[in-house]
């Protein structure tokens, strides 16, 4: 790219050697007119060329990055062998989310066990109960059914 913009650059230059020798055919404000369009163009073509000798210089600082990340991963993959992790990761993933399902499986039957056992307390304490209000009836029954003598205060001798 360089090596083409001089060779244009020596050629312009050559040109206006030519019109130099040729001044007695050209006349003085075509000169003047087509060498400020020659160093507008030049102008121009310097600027582009800064900013290609730029990009090139970026280009290959990215291109040294890139080979350096690629060396990187080749060296990480020797020495870890991460097909080989990759594999236990898979391996172990399966495993964790297996225990998560027993976990909450778990968790729901402990919860179920909870209110079961709830529920039961809350039938024997009711039976409990029950069975006392039985027995109290019962004592009321028999506290009535006992025969209790009565005195017959009227019918004492005197």
């Amino acid at each position: 790219m360089e090596v083409k913009m001089a060779q244009q650059d020596q050629q312009n230059r050559s040109s206006t050697k030519v019109n130099d020798d040729d001044e007695s055919t050209v006349s003085s404000p075509s000169l003047v007119l087509v060498s400020s369009i020659i160093d507008q163009h030049h102008n121009n073509l310097q600027q582009i060329q800064s900013k290609l000798k730029e990009l090139l210089q970026h280009q290959v600082v990215l291109r040294e990055g890139l080979h350096s990340e690629n060396e990187r991963f080749k060296e990480a993959e020797t020495t870890f062998n991460l097909p080989a992790l990759f594999q236990e990761v898979g391996k172990y993933n399966h495993k964790l989310s297996h225990l998560k399902a027993e976990m909450t499986s778990i968790t729901e039957r402990t919860a179920r066990l909870k209110r079961r056992a709830s529920r039961l307390q809350q039938q024997q304490q009711q039976k409990a109960l029950d069975k006392e209000q039985q027995r109290a009836r019962l004592a009321d029954q028999e506290k009535h059914l006992i025969a209790r003598p009565t005195w017959d205060t009227h019918n004492q001798p005197s």
